[in-house]
């Protein structure tokens, strides 16, 4: 796997080992996720329901995390 910023590393290493109890506590409250095909995800439990049945996404094409290091927003690649 290439080197990622490490929170980019993290989200998808959870995601891999389909660590949803880890997952949900490195996503902010708040956390909005954009899917490859555009759906908007909203909030811990809305984004681990999608991820659940998707594959691991690849890096993201955009991610910003809080001042805690939470993840706050993932917008996947397009295409």
């Amino acid at each position: 796997m290439a080197e990622f910023v490490p929170a980019v590393g993290n989200i998808l290493s959870l995601i891999e080992r389909r660590d949803w109890e880890r997952l949900e506590r490195s996503l902010a409250p708040d956390v909005h996720w954009t899917t490859a095909v555009e759906e908007h995800l909203h909030g811990p439990a809305e984004v681990i329901a999608c991820l659940r049945d998707d594959p691991v996404p690849g890096p993201p094409a955009y991610h910003d995390v809080d001042e805690r290091g939470r993840l706050v927003r993932w917008v996947d690649k397009m295409g």
